[in-house]
């Protein structure tokens, strides 16, 4: 019994999600008192931006200053709900002319800031500029996510790669981020209360800056619908000082802002890489994880099992047959191991 429950403490703590820390110390660093951020704090503590983190998910942040000789640092770790919200802020607080770095981790350095974003979290370094080593050591304070924990939302890879300018994508899951990036449509005909989400990019088109927007519906009928509306608000109509295009693909809606012509603007539209191919983006979990395979692995082992056992109750039976049938020699049944313990009630 003592054993079963030791097991089973142990799953639910595997189980359970890693709690990331900041350091006390690292590379030289000496950390100041650690301050823990949560949800009834966030407005003392982030001022105006307490909620444009809430509509990205906040659950917690733990902050910490670092001093090494005469520099500074300001050290915080967002943790969001998911991975979605905390890749939205990542890409919110990322500027144009940071230098980034994609893979199992994003990163993206500048003069005075650095942010590191894996699975929910986000670390956001303020102050002096970090070495790669004093980036990576940080990074193992992050705790390690597994499986879908690391999908980023898709909506983002459909920007077109031509014109792109480096690090300009913001995704955005609510109004207040929408309204801080984007000041010429406003956030009421984007439809976030209806479970849109939206990514902005920035593009080079000759000399000319212009900007796109991508909306992601739920469905492609909902984006259809959504599209006529749009076709008759006075807002959206082309003027000679506002040039915006739109046009649906499939279950998205593409605006490009400030294009130099309509074919330069319907160009971009036409390169979303957007088509009715299924995208399967979910996790695979690996066989020790996959409940159909851990069952198939049960009831072959139960398989096993009963044949292991009536293989071997063959065997002693046939033992027993043969050594009675060929020695004489009482070796199983003596007397005096089949004493039988009698009621005879049939006596009483």
């Amino acid at each position: 019994m003592k054993a079963l429950l030791g097991i089973t403490l142990m799953v639910l703590l595997w189980s359970l999600p890693a709690v990331a820390r900041l350091p006390e110390a690292f590379n030289g660093w000496k950390g100041e008192k650690a301050e823990s951020i949560s949800a009834a704090q966030l407005s003392g503590i982030a001022g105006p931006d307490a909620g444009l983190l809430r509509e990205y998910g906040f659950v917690e942040a733990e902050r910490r200053p670092y001093v090494r000789q005469e520099s500074r640092l300001t050290v915080t770790l967002w943790t969001m709900r998911d991975t979605t919200g905390s890749f939205g802020l990542f890409t919110y607080y990322r500027q144009p002319g940071m230098t980034g770095r994609e893979g199992q981790d994003l990163l993206a350095v500048g003069p005075d800031l650095l942010l590191l974003h894996r699975g929910p979290y986000l670390l956001e370094a303020r102050g002096a500029a970090l070495s790669p080593e004093d980036s990576a050591l940080l990074a193992t304070e992050i705790p390690t996510v597994r499986g879908r924990e690391g999908l980023l939302p898709p909506l983002p890879s459909y920007f077109p790669e031509e014109g792109l300018v480096p690090l300009s994508q913001k995704y955005l899951l609510g109004p207040l981020a929408f309204e801080r990036v984007e000041h010429r449509l406003p956030s009421s005909v984007i439809g976030f209360e209806a479970g849109a989400e939206a990514a902005l990019g920035q593009y080079r088109l000759g000399r000319v800056a212009a900007e796109l927007l991508l909306v992601s519906y739920p469905t492609p009928q909902f984006a259809a619908s959504k599209l006529r509306n749009l076709q008759q608000l006075p807002e959206l109509q082309d003027t000679g000082e506002r040039r915006i295009a739109f046009d649906r693909k499939g279950s998205l809606i593409a605006f490009v802002l400030d294009a130099p012509t309509p074919a330069a603007a319907q160009k971009l539209i036409e390169d979303i890489p957007y088509g009715a191919n299924i995208t399967w983006n979910e996790y695979l979990p690996p066989r020790r994880e996959n409940v159909g395979s851990i069952m198939l692995a049960i009831f072959s082992l139960a398989g096993l099992l009963l044949l292991f056992s009536f293989v071997a109750g063959l065997a002693f039976g046939g033992v027993r047959v043969i050594v009675k049938r060929f020695i004489p020699v009482a070796i199983f049944d003596r007397p005096s191991q089949m004493e039988i313990i009698q009621l005879n009630l049939s006596n009483r």
